[in-house]
């Protein structure tokens, strides 16, 4: 995802500032922040983004004349809104989408359904976050390198570094457990980005797999573990 997206977050809290600010550069976003809704119309009168994300745990009434006074303002009434809050119910979520909002997330945040809805809102053409790490993965077919070093892993596919890399389209099953798991995960998967190595080094040479099919529970393993890894440290602390 491009971090020249720009997100104006409006939240009351110096706490939930920091940790949407966080969470949003981390999903590689530019996150602007305001504590109140009129210093984020200033910052919107200045700058061009992509979403306003706005901290939803205030009194309802306040949340409305928010959404209502944005909606109201040539430089943010057409920028997507999106409400993260503790609470929600079918009735509010029902009168916060007819005031304008365009989607509502709950604390704590799932991250990939963050990454989703926040991606849709702004045309990014992934559908799940992304991680830079490195654990070993055995090839069962026959290829130049029995094991391989993951550098890239999404719940989709992952990027491994070779410099054999194997054609686009081919197919070949992987095995792998994730750091700090014992579970072992065997995927059948597709080549769908090969990159030899080449005279300027843009990319590492490798290749990039595609998942077939990932069951749930592999699904589960694989979310839990980007998670963590990416905001597994960032804790809610609405009080400041």
């Amino acid at each position: 995802m491009s971090s020249n997206k720009m997100v104006l977050i409006i939240c009351h809290t110096a706490s939930g500032r920091m940790y949407l600010g966080v969470l949003l550069k981390r999903i590689w976003y530019t996150p602007l922040l305001a504590g109140t809704v009129e210093d984020g119309i200033r910052l919107a009168d200045q700058n061009s983004f992509k979403l306003i994300i706005i901290d939803g745990d205030v009194a309802e009434s306040d949340l409305t004349k928010m959404l209502l006074l944005l909606k109201s303002q040539p430089s943010t009434k057409n920028i997507p809104l999106v409400i993260v809050m503790t609470r929600e119910s079918a009735e509010m979520n029902k009168s916060l989408l007819a005031d304008g909002c365009s989607a509502i997330l709950t604390k704590p945040v799932d991250l990939s359904l963050v990454y989703g809805v926040l991606g849709k809102l702004t045309d990014e053409q992934r559908s799940a976050p992304r991680i830079n790490t490195k654990f070993s993965v055995s090839i069962q077919e026959e290829t130049p390198a029995k094991k391989l070093v993951c550098i890239n892993l999404s719940e989709g596919g992952m990027y491994l570094r070779t410099l054999n890399p194997l054609d686009e389209g081919s197919l070949i099953h992987v095995k792998f457990t994730l750091p700090h798991d014992t579970t072992a995960i065997n995927l059948e998967a597709e080549v769908v980005r090969s990159a030899p190595l080449a005279d300027q080094i843009e990319v590492e040479p490798g290749m990039g797999l595609r998942f077939v099919y990932v069951p749930d529970s592999v699904t589960s393993l694989l979310r839990n573990f980007i998670q963590w890894e990416m905001i597994g440290d960032l804790n809610w602390e609405p009080s400041m």
